[in-house]
């Protein structure tokens, strides 16, 4: 089955000028894209790229652009979710060759230069430079195309603007060497006459019809040189985030022996399928593990061939570790070693509308018939997409895989960007990957649709021949939280609700008062004016992205092991954060999800008036009224991007103030940071002898019908099992911002008796 609408350039012509709304239809199935904008752009767009063609500039390439030459419409990377507009695929020299063309039928006269190189400014909002996005879709086929290596194919790619002609913007500082190596054009007779054609006479002259149909239908390979070279960045002694300790050492030589039994020693004609679940608590090593097991597989000369992929659970996760791997590489297409856990199902939620538009709505609509779904499926002869054939990939290494989505309960059945009703997530995992690592904390989903428990891995496991999987445990390890587990012990019988005084007995073990006079002389250090921030004190973040900390946390002598202070107004609170990132370390603001995201989707959130931000908080300094605003984590690229906020994209405006916004458990969740600062606020609180969840007080989307449910409870007066259910969850929102700190955790808490209630528990 191709991966796109394969055609030729006569044919594109042709159904352009003939059948312009059937063509639209066809790629409107294709991607199941069916949005009236969609359609009149792809109308625009696809319409100026058939008059540029025709163009007698373009004469010279007759015997391509003419009408042998093929092209590729809405063409789907092999296992990725991006598409490419156009892809032309053809020879040069007798050399294959592909170019990727993104079509923008954009208005560009108001446009500026970005903030960085990458990055350009519309309607007042930093976007993705259109030559950064062809650059992404170049680098990952040169990298991961079957294609491309059976056929040592040379790829290259450029923007049309088909709507507006103006693009200096577009090619100026800091985008003019991204623009010089993926230029732009658009329909101003100069470019049609000149440089758009000239640009394909020395990249695609010639038609090749077995390349064309070899790219459309390619699948991912990995190179193994090229990630044996991100492997060694990471394994390198430089890069010591990903260093092992303790528990992580003994995990990951378990790890490696099983892995050694399983491809190099075994004798059998193909490698035994083998599933390995490492578990432990939030702070334990697991991301480490996973980073560095990873590269010692793909740096590994004697395992077999085969992808090795790192497969994350969420869109903050994705983002953040292709942008890791690309930042420890210093290779662009380095993300490519990245999937998403979506990418695992057998078809795709498009070809799942297509098979249901030939058989029936109601076709394969049932996630607990999924079995019976995927024998179905089966029998109509329709071919899995790449990436999730049966053993396809040599090993998957999943990292938070307690975010998981497992259909076969009401929880987890919903538009999730795969097709729920063809199974779970963990399932196509495991039967599409002969060894299949989970790491994960099953505390930690906090989401109802995060529903795969250690019970579900183990069961699919013998159902698909992996036999019983293998647990490793990193319990008692801590390398957050200043190093202190008994900090972790603490914090987790605070949550559950015992008296003060049993927590103020396991407080002992590593927590120190501070004098009221060295707290106020630590924050007059600061000089740091409130609300403003003095940006001259501001110091870099550090290069290096953060996640579960492998290095051992350096606690003065002169502080508890872990730095812990309770705050009741933000002044003196923010000032000490400032504080410590002058002093060089890495902070941020956190909350759970107790204020509704009100500028999501704004261009421009920063200036916004304070009563408009998320965080408009009152409080009282000496009986005068003041407020506190902020705005959530601002994630822009389409709300994809959460490097902006996790690890301080450069163009953002936390790399010049790292406390201007405030995190939410979704995007910090397998990150880390020196010191957090968090806002306890009145969605979970302290009442007599217990704490209380207050429904009206929680916005998380992710557990939008439990809310509702506990608020119908709440308007009864009852307390009924949704309304406990939901404690359970904003209680495990809190263990997981608890425990992002290396060093410490300063919280603010405006609600007096929850304040009281956590001083006493300190002691």
């Amino acid at each position: 089955m191709l991966n796109a609408m394969l055609i030729t350039v006569g044919q594109f012509r042709s159904r352009i000028e003939r059948d312009c709304h059937g063509l639209i239809a066809d790629l409107q199935a294709l991607t199941g894209r069916y949005g009236s904008d969609e359609a009149h752009a792809w109308e625009n767009s696809l319409g100026k790229l058939s008059k540029v063609f025709q163009a007698p500039s373009f004469q010279p390439l007759h015997l391509y652009f003419g009408s042998r030459g093929n092209l590729a419409l809405e063409y789907q990377l092999p296992a990725s979710s991006s598409w490419c507009d156009v892809v032309l695929l053809g020879a040069h020299k007798s050399i294959p060759s592909a170019v990727v063309l993104e079509l923008k039928d954009w208005v560009t006269r108001g446009d500026r230069p970005g903030r960085y190189e990458g990055l350009i400014e519309r309607q007042g909002s930093q976007e993705l430079h259109p030559s950064d996005q062809v650059r992404g879709y170049t680098e990952y086929c040169r990298r991961f195309h079957s294609a491309v290596a059976d056929h040592s194919a040379r790829v290259h790619g450029c923007v049309l603007f088909t709507r507006d002609r103006w693009a200096e913007a577009y090619s100026a500082a800091p985008n003019h060497e991204l623009a010089a190596n993926y230029p732009l054009f658009t329909v101003a007779p100069d470019d049609v006459s000149g440089r758009f054609p000239e640009f394909f006479q020395s990249r695609l002259t010639l038609p090749d019809e077995t390349f064309a149909n070899a790219f459309a239908n390619g699948r991912y390979r990995q190179n193994r040189g090229f990630v044996a070279q991100i492997g060694a960045q990471i394994l390198s002694p430089r890069s010591e985030v990903f260093e092992l300790l303790d528990n992580q050492r003994k995990a990951f030589a378990l790890c490696r022996s099983i892995i050694e039994d399983a491809f190099l020693t075994s004798r059998s004609a193909a490698p035994p399928k083998k599933v390995v679940i490492i578990k432990g608590p939030p702070g334990s090593g697991k991301s480490v593990i996973a980073a560095r097991l990873w590269a010692s597989l793909v740096t590994d000369t004697y395992l077999p061939d085969g992808d090795v992929v790192f497969t994350t659970t969420s869109q903050s996760q994705n983002s953040n570790w292709s942008d890791l791997f690309r930042r420890t590489s210093d290779v662009e297409a380095a993300s490519g070693v990245v999937r998403k856990a979506t990418s695992y199902s057998p078809i795709t939620t498009q070809r799942l509308g297509q098979v249901r538009s030939r058989h029936g709505a109601g076709f394969l609509s049932s996630a607990e018939a999924w079995r019976e779904n995927l024998a179905t499926l089966q029998a109509l002869g329709e071919p899995y997409r790449d990436g999730a054939c049966d053993n396809q990939n040599l090993v998957s290494i999943v990292d938070e895989a307690h975010a998981l989505i497992n259909p076969e309960h009401p929880e987890g059945r919903g538009r999730f960007g795969f097709a729920t009703t063809l199974g779970p997530q963990a399932y196509h995992i495991i039967r599409s990957s002969l060894l299949t690592v989970f790491l994960l904390d099953p505390r930690q989903g906090f989401r109802q649709r995060e529903n795969t428990s250690i019970d579900d891995l183990h069961n699919w496991a013998r159902e698909l021949g992996a036999g019983e999987p293998e647990e490793i445990s990193l319990e008692g390890a801590q390398f957050r939280c200043g190093g202190s587990a008994e900090y972790v012990t603490w914090l987790e019988s605070l949550l559950s609700g015992p008296d003060a005084g049993r927590n103020r007995s396991l407080a002992r073990a590593w927590y120190r008062t501070i004098a009221p006079s060295r707290l106020q002389s630590e924050t007059s250090r600061s000089s740091v004016r409130m609300p403003e921030m003095d940006r001259d004190l501001m110091v870099a973040e550090p290069a290096q992205p953060y996640l579960a900390a492998s290095q051992p946390v350096e606690i003065s002598a002169a502080r508890p092991r872990m730095d812990f202070r309770v705050f009741d107004n933000p002044e003196q609170w923010e000032a000490l954060l400032r504080q410590r990132h002058v002093e060089g370390n890495s902070v941020r603001l956190l909350s759970t999800y107790s204020r509704k995201w009100k500028t999501e989707g704004t261009a421009n959130p920063h200036a916004l008036s304070p009563r408009l931000m998320d965080f408009y908080e009152r409080y009282e300094v000496n009986g005068e009224p003041r407020f506190w605003s902020r705005i959530w984590n601002f994630v822009p690229r389409n709300g994809s991007d959460y490097t902006w906020y996790v690890t301080a994209h450069p163009a953002g405006r936390i790399a010049d103030d790292p406390l201007c916004e405030v995190g939410c458990p979704y995007a910090v969740r397998g990150f880390d940071y020196d010191y957090v600062g968090i806002l306890w606020l009145n969605d979970f609180t302290w009442q007599g002898d217990g704490w209380r969840v207050h429904p009206d007080a929680v916005e998380e989307s992710g557990i939008r019908d439990l809310v509702a449910a506990a608020r119908r409870e709440r308007r009864s007066n009852q307390t009924g099992p949704s309304t406990s259910e939901l404690l359970d969850r904003v209680t495990q929102t809190y263990r997981i911002l608890f425990t992002r700190a290396l060093k410490g955790v300063y919280v603010w808490v405006p609600d007096a008796d929850t304040h009281a209630h956590l001083m006493s528990s300190l002691g």
